[in-house]
C-alpha cells in the first residue's frame, strides 16, 4: 500500500506545483473544465429540479414496439 500512497502523493504534488509550462497548461485546462462542468450542472439541473416520472412515462419506455407491417 505504500507504493500506491507514494504514487498518489507524487500525482497530487505534480498537480499542485507543475514543473513545466506544458504541465501548467494542462492543470489550468483541467481546472477550467471542472468549473465548466460544475456551472453546467448548476444551470441545467439546479438544486430543486425533480424529473417527473409517472406510470404513463414508464409504460412508454418499456412498452413493446408497435408491429408495423408493410401494406
Amino acid at each position: 500500500m505504500t507504493g500506491f500512497a507514494a504514487a498518489l502523493a507524487a500525482f497530487l504534488r505534480a498537480a499542485i506545483r507543475p514543473q513545466t509550462p506544458l504541465a501548467r497548461a494542462i492543470v489550468a485546462a483541467l481546472a477550467l473544465k471542472l468549473c465548466v462542468v460544475i456551472a453546467m450542472r448548476a444551470y441545467l439541473i439546479g438544486t430543486d429540479a425533480v424529473v417527473p416520472v409517472d406510470e404513463a412515462a414508464m409504460s412508454r419506455l418499456i412498452a413493446p414496439a408497435p408491429n408495423r407491417s408493410l401494406p
